[in-house]
């Protein structure tokens, strides 16, 4: 095996392999949550459209000097926000207004129902002074036309479908989902629904990197299972590069006699990108290019372990997945240490932890370092803390923090 790679350039290398994002296709409005955009959304015109009222109370003319209290004005009409006032305030008059109604002509301000003695009256006497300009959202000045709102390959959220829904788009550009072809390998490995024997395990990791895609953005392609033999292994490797833009093999990449994967994948044309990184867990990762047909796959061959198999899709999958779709990779959070400790390692650590916030600062809350084979560490964090190759992690203060795809402060 070649020289482990720190997870930086690790990283490096799986982003600056993908050269440009998928094509974009049209989905509706409903559907775009989740999808990165295609395209810049910039604002076809100004808006606020027109001068509107922050506040309810009366529009009025306020003029250079303004008005002072005690001044009484006639009330002439309403301007409520979908029935506007088709006249013009003049001087020593008012209309009642609701905030978000259009300001009607001659009105500069906007005074607020509690500086007044109310609504229902033939004429208001106002409480405050008011100066031009009070209270008023003039046009323009959230948003100018022309401007940028929300950049290209950003993920979309419920507010970027609210922004999406002022501007009237019914349709969106979106970057196609990466397909994610996901094999199991190993005689050992039998279905979930399956009762092992001693000598089995059951294919959770399938399910959890199936899990993984879909909050990446992708969809999933479950390969199922191959057996250490290497004309099935050979078959369901094939379909893998032929179906989907990335391929994630689960097992038999290390240096056993029966992991087949990584000279198969060779022979099958998978140019070789690295093979093992300086990481704890998920040494033995492999990530290779394939070209053909005029279309560019990548393939990641995963440890078996299930923790291992699952920060590697993290820290180096997920990223891939991002490129794909025009996102730019996301730089870690910093965060303070506390919980256990662990102890010094050679190479890099990536361990579970819960991310706190505990007065104002985030804390990064360290699980006890477990081993790769524990499925049940994982639970226990909202992301991967990183504790540098060498360093002692009773003595770090402040770490790095990657958060799971669904990581949330608790």
């Amino acid at each position: 095996m070649a020289r482990a790679l720190p997870l930086a350039e690790a990283r490096k290398i799986v982003c600056d392999a993908v050269g440009t994002s998928l094509p974009a296709e049209q989905v509706p409005l409903a559907d775009a949550l989740g999808r990165r955009l295609a395209e810049d959304l910039r604002a076809a015109e100004d808006w606020p459209t027109t001068d509107r009222s922050a506040m309810d109370g009366f529009a009025v003319a306020a003029g250079p000097g303004g008005l002072a209290p005690g001044t009484r004005l006639r009330v002439v009409g309403r301007s409520l926000a979908g029935h506007p006032f088709d006249g013009e305030v003049g001087a020593g008059e008012a209309v009642a207004i609701m905030t978000g109604g259009v300001l009607p002509k001659g009105a500069d301000a906007v005074v607020p129902v509690e500086d007044t003695d109310g609504y229902d009256r033939p004429e208001v006497t106002l409480h405050a002074a008011v100066t031009a300009g009070r209270n008023v959202r003039p046009a323009g000045s959230e948003v100018r036309a022309g401007e940028l709102l929300v950049a290209r390959g950003t993920r979309v959220r419920a507010a970027e479908i609210g922004v999406l829904a002022v501007l009237g788009r019914t349709r969106v550009s979106v970057v196609r989902r990466p397909k994610v072809a996901i094999l199991a390998t190993g005689d050992e490995v039998v279905d979930v629904g399956t009762v092992p024997l001693p000598h089995q395990v059951r294919n959770s990791n399938a399910h959890a990197l199936a899990a993984q895609v879909r909050e990446a953005g992708g969809e999933p392609i479950d390969l199922g299972i191959a057996g250490d033999r290497e004309a099935e292994l050979r078959a369901a490797l094939q379909r893998g590069l032929d179906d989907a833009d990335v391929l994630l093999t689960i097992g038999g990449v290390s240096k056993g006699t029966h992991d087949l994967v990584h000279g198969t994948l060779a022979a099958l044309g998978v140019e070789a990108r690295f093979h093992g990184i300086a990481l704890k867990p998920g040494k033995p990762t492999f990530f290779g290019v394939h070209g053909a047909g005029g279309r560019t796959g990548y393939v990641f061959g995963l440890p078996g372990n299930p923790a291992s198999c699952f920060t590697v899709f993290d820290l180096l999958v997920r990223p891939l997945l991002c490129a794909l779709q025009g996102g730019a990779d996301e730089a870690p959070l910093h965060a303070v240490v506390g919980g256990e400790r662990g102890r010094r390692n050679e190479r890099e650590q990536a361990i579970p932890a819960r991310l706190a916030a505990r007065d104002g600062k985030l804390v990064a809350v360290l699980d006890a370092v477990r081993p790769s084979g524990d499925p049940f560490a994982l639970v226990r964090g909202d992301g991967y803390a990183l504790i540098p190759a060498g360093a002692d992690p009773a003595g770090l203060v402040h770490v790095s923090f990657v958060p799971y795809a669904s990581g949330a402060i608790r």
